[in-house]
Formats: C-alpha cells, sequence, structure tokens
C-alpha cells in the first residue's frame, strides 16, 4: 500500500464516528464480573483442596506416620550382615566376615 492511499484511509476512518454502546452495556459488564469472580470463588483449585485436608488430626496422624517410618524402617531394611544395596554393589568385598582365615578379627 502506498503512503498517499495509507493517508486517506486513516483520515477516513478519523471521520467515522464511533457507534454508540448500548444503554445495558454498564450493567452487562458489572454482570460478567460478578460471574466471573464467583466463578473463580468455586473453583478455587488443588491449593485450596490441599490446605482443606490440613485438619490438625490429619497433620497428627502425618507426623506419627513419618516418625515411626523414619525411626523404624532403617532397622527393617537393614539385613543381617549389610544391607541389600551394600551387598547388591559389592560394598562389602573387604568386611571381615569374607577374610579367609580371619585375618583382620
Amino acid at each position: 500500500m502506498k503512503a498517499p492511499d495509507f493517508d486517506g484511509l486513516l483520515a477516513e476512518y478519523c471521520r467515522t464516528s464511533v457507534p454508540a454502546l448500548p444503554s445495558s452495556f454498564s450493567a452487562n459488564v458489572l454482570r460478567e464480573i460478578r460471574l466471573r469472580g464467583a466463578e473463580i470463588k468455586k473453583e478455587s483449585g488443588w491449593v485450596a483442596s490441599m490446605f482443606s485436608c490440613l485438619s490438625p488430626g490429619m497433620v497428627a496422624a502425618s507426623l506419627s506416620v513419618a516418625l515411626v517410618v523414619g525411626v523404624f524402617a532403617p532397622g527393617l531394611a537393614r539385613g543381617s550382615d549389610a544391607s541389600m544395596a551394600a551387598n547388591g554393589l559389592g560394598l562389602n568385598a573387604f568386611s571381615t566376615s569374607k577374610m579367609p582365615s580371619g585375618l583382620l578379627r
């Protein structure tokens, strides 16, 4: 588009009047704002549902389960001589039980 054509088009747009808004425009905008605000409050998301589970009883139960698992799980996971991970990785190659005739006892 050439510059004179573009200037003429802009001048035509400047002369064109803006159409009038309907009389119920402001009421419709306010109604839409209220409806969207209600939707946001209704669909609060996963964070609010997670915090709704945080009753004192739920917190106490979660902490007690975490304490029991943290205290007793390492003892239960430990094997008779070494843990399963140490056996699987061969980390007990130089343990005294593997030495012939117990050289390091």
